[in-house]
């Protein structure tokens, strides 16, 4: 095992690799996923399943975990990168950095519960963005592992 570990990590360093290195990634490709709509005002679905391909790589390159554990920070990482997206997109990098930065974490419920509630619609635009943004999540899952 030494051979494919280089680095002589332990199972539970690799598990704090993933997270730490999941949530780098996470950060930017959610803010460039946000970034690219905010430019050209266009929602791309698919890009939500390249951003849970993204991080399920890097997830899989830095944890090279075999468990449950990296699946589940796969999906969160994937989660928050989508937010972070969407967020990026309506309000700006700027924007995003003043909400979470505040501290008002009532502000942060009130944004995250009214990011929740554009999706309760039943514009079929809204469902079929839905459906992409799960599709990415479970990419994102299923992914993370090394098989």
């Amino acid at each position: 095992m030494k051979i494919y570990n280089a680095r002589y990590l332990d199972n539970n360093q690799r598990f704090i690799a993933a997270i730490i290195t999941g949530f780098i990634a996470a950060v930017i490709l959610g803010n460039l996923y946000g970034l690219i709509t905010a430019l050209l005002h266009v929602e791309f679905s698919l890009m939500f399943i390249a951003i849970g391909y993204g991080i399920a790589a890097t997830i899989k390159h830095f944890g090279r975990g075999v468990h449950t554990r990296f699946m589940i920070v796969g999906a969160i990482m994937t989660f928050i990168a989508i937010f972070i997206g969407d967020l990026t997109s309506s309000i700006s990098i700027n924007g995003v950095i003043v909400l979470f930065t505040s501290g008002n974490l009532s502000v942060i419920v009130t944004t995250f519960l009214s990011y929740l509630r554009i999706f309760a619609s039943l514009n079929p635009y809204a469902l079929i963005s839905l459906a992409f943004r799960l599709i990415g999540i479970y990419i994102g899952y299923t992914q993370s592992v090394i098989l």
